[in-house]
This record gives structure tokens, C-alpha cells and sequence, in this order.
């Protein structure tokens, strides 16, 4: 390959398959047809002698010569655009597009305020969320889907960067009349059934961590994916919930007030909640992303907080 003139767009057609993993999807983010994307795999492929994408039932998945090629791939292309890329951004009339996850514990205030006020300062920006878990943001961050997500993360790679945005602390919330109400010992947390709150469907939390550190596990009967769903369902039981607090001052409130539920602190020592704004080193340095950054930092941050440096 060291005679072979390397076509720049075999790459970024390489590129937006790896992405999308769909032909379809990444010839319409190229805005390319069909066709035109699979002739230029073709030519990759025979570029490569490799098959790079092999079909799956929902779009292709890459081989292993695809995989090891990709982060160096990957990193290239990001380094090519960062230095032909215009060094002054002007949110009233570029229209670029972000790509960002927010955590479900504070995404229905965040999602509306980045949406509104990304409208008001760059009419012509488009943004697009996705859904949120640790895992699956992070993983969007790597690979390139997503260029910034708001979450807990509770560890992160070296090539990832890192601003916290606020901190908050858990609750238990249970309903109104419930024994608890009135005295909650670490005995009587502990032999109650919960309700746990976890985007992954996983069957443990934060909490059962924190329990298992007082040497304690609880009972957990359901696993729901929201925050919400879960006041709903200690509305009419006896079941214990525990939420992040800005979600019971925020979005979950009116659920709060119109069943007059009841929220106690934890009968044990807990560490504070991080939410942090993460994003990968190649957008680091990028005029536009560093404006959109901070335009998250300040819908995301604490109301008291200024923005400082994305």
C-alpha cells in the first residue's frame, strides 16, 4: 500500500459505516446515496483486502481487521478536520450539529433548557440526544456518535476530559403514612423492599454499593428505568425508592406534591453525586464544541454557577 494513492473520502465512508453500523444510515449522513457508499466499500475493501463489514441482521458489524485499524482511523480523521477546521465559531451562523446524552435524573429540565437556549444564541445549530447509561455514553464518547454526555461516571479513561458540573446527594422517598415517615434505621432501610432506579436494568445500584461498605444488602423487587416511574410506584405501596435530590426539587416535585410523598435522608453515610460533562480529547480543542460545552455547563450547572472554561 505504500504506492497506492489513498482516497481521503474511502475513509470517510469507512468512517461513517463504522459509526453507524448501517449502510443506509451512513450513506444519509454523508448525504450520499446508497449505492455510491456501497461502491466505495467495495474499493476500500479491495484497497485493504480485507472485508472490513460483514452483514448482521440489522445493518453490518466490522471485522477484526476493521476493529484494530479503527482508533487510529478514528484519531486521524479528528486530527484532519481540528486543523482545517475554522478557529472562530459564530453560533448565530454556523450550523453545526452536537450530539450529547443526559442522564435521566435531570434530563427533563437539561434536555428542554439546552434545546431552548442552543435555539435562542445558534438559530441554525441542530442538537441530537441520546439515550443514557454510563456504559452506552461512554461508548458513544469513544467511538465518535456522541461528542459530549452529562452523567455520574464513576471512572473514565485517560483520553477522556472531564468538567463537574454539580453535586448532589441521594434520598429515600416512600408515601405519605408510611411507618417510616416517622424513624428510619439502618435495620429497617435495609429489611424494606425497594425500588431500584437504574437506566441499564441492572439489579444493582449506587446504594447496594454503599450498603455493601456497612456490610448490609437490601431487597429489590423492581427495576424500573426512570426516576418518575418510580414515585408512581411508591405513591401506592409500601415500596422504598432513593433518588438524586435535585430530582425531587426539579422534575419529580409535582409528583412529590400532588401525592405529599415523603422524603427522608439515608440512614447512612453516603458519597456526594458527581454529575460530570465529558467529552473525548479530539474534540477538546474544536471552536465549536468548546461553545456548545459551555452552553451545557450553564443549563447543567447549579443555578449560582458561572461557566468557566469548557
Amino acid at each position: 500500500m505504500n504506492n497506492v494513492r489513498l482516497d481521503l473520502n474511502l475513509l470517510l465512508v469507512i468512517e461513517a459505516v463504522m459509526l453507524e453500523r448501517n449502510v443506509t444510515r451512513a450513506a444519509t449522513s454523508l448525504s450520499m446515496s446508497q449505492p455510491a457508499v456501497s461502491n466505495a466499500l467495495r474499493r476500500a475493501r479491495k484497497l485493504m483486502q480485507d472485508q472490513l463489514f460483514l452483514r448482521v441482521a440489522d445493518g453490518v458489524q466490522p471485522t477484526s481487521r476493521m476493529l484494530a485499524i479503527w482508533p487510529e482511523l478514528h484519531r486521524s480523521l479528528a486530527t484532519i478536520r481540528s486543523s482545517i477546521a475554522p478557529q472562530h465559531f459564530d453560533p448565530r451562523t454556523d450550523p453545526t450539529g452536537f450530539r450529547l446524552s443526559v442522564t435521566d435524573s435531570i434530563a427533563a429540565e437539561a434536555v428542554c433548557g439546552i434545546t431552548l437556549k442552543l435555539r435562542e444564541t445558534s438559530p441554525y445549530a441542530r442538537v441530537a440526544f441520546a439515550f443514557h447509561t454510563n456504559a452506552s455514553s461512554l461508548d458513544g464518547i469513544e467511538r465518535g456518535t456522541l461528542d459530549c454526555a452529562v452523567g455520574m461516571f464513576p471512572a473514565l479513561p485517560r483520553d477522556i476530559h472531564v468538567r463537574v458540573l454539580h453535586t448532589e446527594h441521594y434520598v429515600c422517598v416512600m408515601r405519605r403514612g408510611h411507618p417510616l415517615t416517622r424513624e428510619m434505621t439502618l435495620d429497617q432501610f435495609a429489611s424494606a423492599d425497594h425500588v431500584l432506579v437504574t437506566p441499564s436494568g441492572m439489579d444493582l445500584g449506587v446504594i447496594d454499593g454503599w450498603l455493601g461498605l456497612q456490610g448490609r444488602t437490601r431487597t429489590v423487587v423492581a427495576v424500573v428505568n426512570h426516576f418518575a416511574d418510580a414515585l408512581r410506584i411508591v405513591t401506592e405501596s409500601d415500596l422504598l425508592t432513593c433518588v438524586p435530590s435535585g430530582f425531587v426539587d426539579g422534575h419529580g416535585q409535582t409528583l412529590v406534591t400532588q401525592h405529599e410523598l415523603a422524603v427522608r435522608p439515608l440512614p447512612f453515610e453516603t458519597e456526594k453525586l458527581n454529575y460530570k460533562l465529558i467529552w473525548h480529547e479530539r474534540l477538546h480543542n474544536h471552536p465549536a464544541h468548546q461553545w456548545f460545552r459551555s452552553l451545557v455547563g450553564d443549563v447543567c450547572g447549579p443555578p449560582s454557577e458561572t461557566a468557566g472554561p469548557p
